[in-house]
């Protein structure tokens, strides 16, 4: 019905902040240094990038809303955690790879099983992950040889005061995310990825 009424469908995925799953499968969430669950200061658990289960589990919930008719999936929170005492997470099975490969290759994991149904792949990144490392392994020139679109988060509340050469980002929110775009662009040149 709703493509009848020309209608596209975007359905969201939320990949490793799962509280749910972290509480059912503790094995694969991510943890303390004393076995416990980690959370953020909100309480919100998260699962582990590192665990190729997490990926199939999410991969696959994926797949079921391509099924379902959806024409796009936004794979979010595709990164590892930033809030809360990030210094005391332990990820079970965590390997040398760098954090930004870690989420390539989640990208290239979900590219490989989506693209049989026809449906395009996206993902959520934060705005500055184009300018510099932000520490939780989004890449945008490595995650978008992998996706069909890159929507960039450029709030400029998520921006500190410097960010970007401003000394306000909130007080200059267009040149906030013009700059942001800019970054974005000079990441993506070459990529098949569209920037949204």
């Amino acid at each position: 019905m709703l493509h009848r009424k020309g209608l596209y469908l975007i359905g969201r995925v939320v990949v490793f902040q799962d509280p749910y799953l972290a509480r059912a499968r503790p094995d694969l969430a991510v943890h303390r240094s004393d076995g416990s669950i980690w959370t953020t200061g909100a309480g919100l658990a998260w699962v582990n990038p590192y665990d190729r289960r997490v990926w199939d589990y999410n991969v696959s919930i994926a797949a079921a809303a391509a099924r379902a008719g959806f024409d796009e999936i936004m794979l979010d929170y595709t990164r590892f955690p930033s809030d809360g005492d990030v210094e005391a997470t332990v990820y079970p099975g965590r390997t040398s790879e760098p954090r930004g490969q870690v989420i390539a290759d989640f990208a290239a994991y979900a590219e490989r099983r989506l693209a049989p149904l026809g449906v395009r792949v996206s993902t959520a990144v934060f705005g500055l992950s184009a300018t510099r490392d932000i520490g939780v392994g989004q890449v945008p020139r490595w995650i978008s040889r992998h996706v069909d679109d890159i929507h960039p988060m450029a709030y400029p509340v998520l921006y500190g005061g410097g960010e970007l050469g401003l000394v306000s980002p909130c007080a200059e929110p267009g040149e906030t995310v013009f700059r942001t775009l800019l970054d974005f662009k000079r990441q993506l040149r070459g990529s098949r990825a569209q920037l949204i």
